[in-house]
């Protein structure tokens, strides 16, 4: 192997991640065996000048894939320290010098979005430790065990296919937990909580997902991560699941149950294991009878995901047209926050409007009484949200 002559001792290059006419980032071992992630900072007309990041196995496997960017390579080291050194051309000796992380100058550091991108190579199966990835990577892993009863390693594309959106899924409307918010789910929403296939691992069918952002502080896809956990943990025991049940939204409801159906219908128990950056770690798992006696629990119908909403804004249209009798009637509200409704009349609304009585649009600050009706499809998972506009009235 290429030596590295440095201050600390011969090292071996291992591996050449940038290499332009000479090399500016690469991986190298000392003769103890600890490998460091080596970072050309700069040079002059008397020496190099390199940080050495001393890194685990792991840690050097997610640099190099770009799971963690060479900027946060550099300030969230794993030993919060990282050594700089210099490399004389005369062959003296040189400088090597302790440096913290929280030290280093914005002038020694790469861009934000610098990452590498080399091809991912299997960790070792025995390795597998998620509170322990998830905290090198800065990112939530979470673990999904998929079994038959029979310890096969196959499964349908189908099955596999359902049981990763619908995963997903909930995950989505886990994190759409506000009362205040309504709607659709934001894009924002779904993207900050956007899980990525990161390999799979020895079980009967072991999946590794890891969250798309990384973070030091919670993110939502922590808090939607741990929610699930607590359905899961929750498995048949109907006061357990009902507790948080009662905690969540129809749709997240709704969602969970299509999750559960999705692994009744594959015929498999599940196991699933988180890890996150705070060095949580969570296990649950549920048989098939499991799966089937909390579909039982959550014996939900389509009004489930009725719910009536009282908002203060400005109705900024209503309108009723027939045409060959038929009625067809549309109505506009902004509410106080900026959310847009749009929908149709409900049926005694309609009556009144039959009736005679007017509305004048626009007409601000008022209270719309609205019902909101999720319909989620059970093949996609997508949801289909209307508007019916009960009554106006002033707000006093």
């Amino acid at each position: 192997m290429e030596p590295f002559v440095t201050p600390l001792g011969i090292m071996s290059v291992i591996e050449h991640f940038l290499f332009y006419d000479r090399p500016y980032i690469f991986l190298c071992v000392d003769k103890t065996n600890l490998k460091y992630v080596v970072h050309l900072v700069d040079d002059d007309e008397f020496c190099e000048k390199w940080f050495l990041i001393p890194s685990t196995e792991l840690r050097v496997e997610f640099v190099r894939t770009g799971k963690i960017s060479l900027r946060d390579s550099l300030l969230l080291a794993e030993q919060g320290w990282i050594w700089e050194i210099t490399t004389p051309f005369d062959d003296s000796k040189g400088t090597a010098n302790i440096r913290y992380c929280n030290e280093l100058a914005e002038h020694d550091l790469p861009a934000k979005d610098v990452v590498l991108n080399l091809p991912e190579r299997r960790l070792p199966v025995l390795d597998l430790d998620v509170a322990r990835d998830a905290e090198q990577a800065f990112r939530d892993v979470f673990l999904l065990y998929l079994n038959d009863g029979h310890h096969s390693q196959t499964i349908s594309a189908n099955d596999l296919g359902l049981i990763l959106l619908r995963s997903q899924g909930i995950l989505e409307t886990l994190a759409h937990k506000d009362v205040a918010t309504r709607g659709r789910i934001p894009a924002t929403t779904k993207e900050g909580v956007t899980m990525y296939y990161a390999g799979n691992f020895a079980a009967s069918v072991g999946i590794r997902l890891e969250a798309k952002y990384n973070g030091l502080v919670p993110t939502s896809v922590h808090d939607a991560l741990s929610t699930l956990m607590d359905l899961i943990e929750a498995g048949a025991i109907k006061e357990n699941l009902l507790a948080i049940l009662k905690k969540l939204q129809s749709r997240s409801i709704v969602r969970y149950r299509f999750f559960l159906q999705a692994l009744e219908q594959a015929n498999i128990s599940f196991k699933a294991e988180w890890g996150s950056p705070f060095r949580e770690k969570r296990v649950a798992s549920l048989s098939i009878q499991d799966i089937r006696s909390a579909i039982g629990i959550m014996n939900l119908e389509g009004e489930d995901t009725v719910q009536n909403l009282e908002l203060i804004g400005d109705l900024r249209l209503i309108g009723v047209q027939t045409n060959k009798n038929k009625k067809r009637s549309s109505f506009e509200f902004v509410s106080i926050e900026g959310e847009i409704y749009k929908g149709t009349l409900s049926d005694d609304l309609l009556e009144k409007v039959a009736s005679g009585i007017f509305f004048k649009v626009p007409t601000y600050n008022v209270v719309a009484a609205i019902e909101e009706n999720i319909e989620i499809n059970p093949a996609t998972s997508e949801e289909k949200i209307s508007y019916s506009l009960l009554n106006i009235k002033e707000n006093k």
